[in-house]
């Protein structure tokens, strides 16, 4: 098993990452603006400080990830596992899509779409 991928701070706007496994991956500060990554293993994924704006998570695996904040504004999380998921008192959330996701706590982190 190879060690983690250190992907921090890169810029992967806009990238393909559509059932890649970025498991225990390093993402902090990186940039996946426009990022697609349907059914991608994130599982304790350090996403500290991304910017996942309009990013497509759908059905992506993160759970214990670690995304504290991070900007998800407008980001499709739809049907994704977000169990144990850290957010921090400052990810936003702003017209995330929610809907089907598990294991989240949405506190007060702003107005988020379900349904």
């Amino acid at each position: 098993m190879g060690s983690p991928k250190n992907l921090a701070e890169k810029n992967l706007a806009n990238a393909n990452l559509s059932g890649a496994n970025l498991a225990g991956a390093d993402l902090r500060r990186a940039k996946l603006t426009g990022a697609t990554a349907t059914g991608a293993n994130l599982t304790s994924a350090d996403l500290t400080e991304a910017d996942l704006r309009a990013a497509n998570l759908a059905r992506a695996r993160l759970r214990e990830a670690r995304l504290d904040d991070a900007n998800l504004e407008g980001a499709d999380l739809r049907h994704a596992d977000l169990t144990a998921a850290s957010l921090g008192d400052s990810a936003r959330l702003e017209s995330t899509r929610l809907d089907g996701a598990v294991g989240l706590d949405t506190g007060d982190h702003g107005e988020t779409e379900q349904g």
